[in-house]
């Protein structure tokens, strides 16, 4: 859906990465906190756990956002929010191009199937960008493949980074953010749904597979 040069910052400032072991640590906790990923509930949609996310009068920023149909749903759902988009696609009309040009403050910034599109040593940098964006309590939400669904991630040559929930929630952490949800997204007709997470759910938790395409975690700004 987006080009992978829509995930630049744009910025020549490069941001100290967490040493392997600190990342591990992070990691580990998140991991403690959540369980493993079968126990993560499960959400139909991401735009359900979007709307969940944003509150009405809230000032959001959506990173990597195409066609802007994201903003399209606020504006039917939540009226009073004021959207604003960053995307480098010429062809779109957009805010912004770049986080570098972004000087001012939300209340909820959302990136949806961007994260995996940068390579592994920008991301750091990338999360703190957006956590230079969000107010003091403002959330960050963001989605994923699913990695325990390996055809979520392979299906898309243009994908870089694979990212586990834990290795995503202590990504965040390390920016500086604290992880308050992380959600599985699935959605299949009720058929297909009942045989996947009831009949043959202790199949697929043995050989360490999930059905759920999507991972989609909310962090918090700490308040200052």
């Amino acid at each position: 859906m987006y080009s992978t040069l829509t995930y630049s910052t744009h910025s020549s400032k490069k941001c100290k990465q967490n040493s392997w072991s600190e990342q591990y640590i992070f990691r580990r906790a998140i991991a403690a906190r959540f369980g493993r990923v079968f126990h993560l509930p499960i959400a139909r949609r991401v735009r359900e756990v979007l709307l969940d996310t944003i509150d009405d009068r809230m000032r959001v920023l959506e990173v990597g956002a195409g066609d802007r149909r994201m903003g399209a749903l606020l504006g039917q759902r939540r009226r009073a929010v004021v959207y604003q988009s960053m995307d480098i696609d010429t062809q779109g009309e957009h805010d912004y191009r770049t986080l570098a040009e972004i000087h001012c403050e939300f209340d909820c910034v959302f990136a949806l199937e961007v994260i995996e599109h940068l390579r592994f040593d920008e991301i750091a940098e990338w999360l703190r960008e957006l956590r230079r964006l969000l107010k003091p309590g403002g959330r960050l939400l963001l989605s994923t493949p699913n990695t325990f669904y390996p055809p979520a991630y392979l299906r898309d040559a243009s994908h870089r980074t694979p990212l586990c929930y834990d290795e995503l929630g202590g990504l965040l952490e390390a920016a500086g953010l604290r992880v308050r949800r992380i959600v599985r997204i699935y959605h299949d007709p009720v058929w297909r749904n009942f045989l996947r997470r009831f009949a043959f759910g202790w199949l697929f938790r043995l050989i360490g597979i999930d059905f759920a395409r999507q991972i989609v975690v909310v962090a918090q700004r700490p308040a200052d």
